[in-house]
């Protein structure tokens, strides 16, 4: 079990950014029109690959009846396949509609493919409207939209609420009642949040879940300013906050004792046995969570990391997976056919429901589980976030967070040394 632990984590944050994935740039050729899913007999085969048949297995057979399509669907690990499509891409054998990582996080990443016109432009399809403005970034190139998000999870703290009954805390909403609430639990004897770095991606998501509200709500034009080179992680005063604050919780020992030396699954189970209180995480991780506390997910509950002292600034990061249409589909008519069938309200909630994840289209009907109703505010308001690795061109960026920041946990590096190793990163990632 705890094996699985660190899998889905790992894969939870990175199988929407594998290092075997990476971007692109122009309008592809492709069918203009919408066909419809209620449509007569479109007819033909529909090629899909993705990573798993867990969600499209809800909606084919009902989707093959009501269009006359028949649908062969391949599902790989997300590394394996966008190695494989990579592939298909380049020799024309690409399938018509296939699973492709958010931003220019890896080869065959959406806005890799669609520079190199191998996307289908989807921007007049019904569903767009619905797509949240927070994922434009993920998928839209020159005001195009080239992709579908089918699910998105985000990156949460997770608590054990036997232990905060215990000590009589609740969840928290700004900075000063965070800590105060660490406080609470460090006096009553408990590990307030349990931090595993000993697997060195652990460490990107309590940064990630700072920088949201940091950087990318209170900084909300860095991204586009380094990109123009007018700014630098060094000169952002978001990014400095969000490694100071990180490297505070770690200094005034409220996180794993020694935490380099503690590994992502133990960390978990700390929580889960009531050692520990809150893990920070991706949200497709928490059902393994849940199976690790007695009480299993009624034990477990979830709120948004809070990282300024005004509970209204608080984002989340939230990011999505992603379909795209292939510029050289076979049936092009059916791949968007059965996007539009699955974009429907409920059918987006199912699949979200299916897979442990949550709706990504803002239209979707809200599942009626804890895990959405923490997530649905911050949907409404539009305080999303993508997770910072998928804005990140390449890997070189969340190389250096993870190799240098275990680094500065070690007190080895400054806070310094982290953001310029950030910055000479980026550099690297867009020469």
């Amino acid at each position: 079990m705890a094996a699985t632990a660190g899998g889905i984590m790992a894969l939870s944050l990175f199988a929407s950014c594998s290092p075997a994935e990476t971007p692109s740039g122009g309008a592809a050729a492709g069918s203009s029109g919408s066909a419809s899913a209620t449509a007569e007999e479109l007819g033909g085969t529909l090629a899909l690959a993705t990573t798993s048949d867990i969600g499209p297995k809800l909606f084919i057979e009902d989707f093959q009846e009501e269009t006359g399509v028949t649908v062969n669907g391949t599902y790989a690990e997300a590394g394996a396949l966008g190695e494989q499509l990579r592939i298909q891409i380049t020799s024309g054998t690409a399938p018509d509609l296939f699973r492709s990582a958010p931003g220019y996080a890896a080869p065959s990443s959406v806005l890799n493919l669609a520079e190199e016109g191998a996307l289908m432009d989807l921007s007049d399809q019904p569903w767009a409207a619905n797509v949240p403005e927070s994922f434009s970034r993920l998928q839209q190139l020159d005001g195009k939209t080239y992709a579908f998000p089918t699910y998105g999870q985000a990156i949460l703290a997770f608590y054990n609420k036997a232990v905060f009954e215990e000590v009589g805390v609740e969840p928290p909403t700004t900075w000063s009642e965070f800590i105060d609430v660490l406080d609470q639990l460090k006096a009553a004897g408990k590990v307030p949040l349990a931090l595993g770095l000993a697997d060195n991606y652990v460490i990107q998501f309590l940064p990630y879940a700072l920088s949201a509200t940091l950087v990318n709500g209170l900084e909300p034009d860095f991204y586009d300013q380094l990109e123009a080179g007018e700014t630098s992680f060094a000169e952002s005063a978001g990014w400095r906050a969000t490694f100071e604050q990180f490297l505070g919780l770690i200094e005034d020992g409220y996180t794993t004792p020694s935490p380099l030396g503690m590994p992502g699954d133990p960390a978990m189970q700390s929580v889960g046995n009531g050692e520990a209180a809150i893990v920070v995480m991706p949200s497709a991780a928490s059902p393994v969570l849940a199976g690790f506390m007695e009480g299993g997910a009624d034990q477990m509950g979830s709120f948004a990391i809070p990282a300024t002292d005004s509970a209204d600034e608080t984002h989340i990061p939230f990011t999505p997976d992603f379909l795209v249409v292939n510029a050289k589909a076979e049936n092009p008519d059916a791949a968007l056919a059965f996007l539009e069938y699955i974009s429907e309200p409920e059918r987006t909630a199912a699949w979200a429901a299916e897979v442990g994840a949550i709706p990504a289209l803002t239209n979707a009907e809200p599942l009626d589980n804890p895990l959405n109703q923490t997530v649905q505010p911050f949907l409404d308001e539009g305080r999303t976030t993508p997770f910072a690795n998928h804005v990140w061109p390449g890997g070189q960026v969340a190389t250096a967070l993870m190799e240098v920041g275990q680094q500065a946990v070690e007190g080895s590096k400054t806070v310094d040394d982290l953001l310029q190793a950030l910055d000479a990163a980026y550099q690297e990632s867009m020469s």
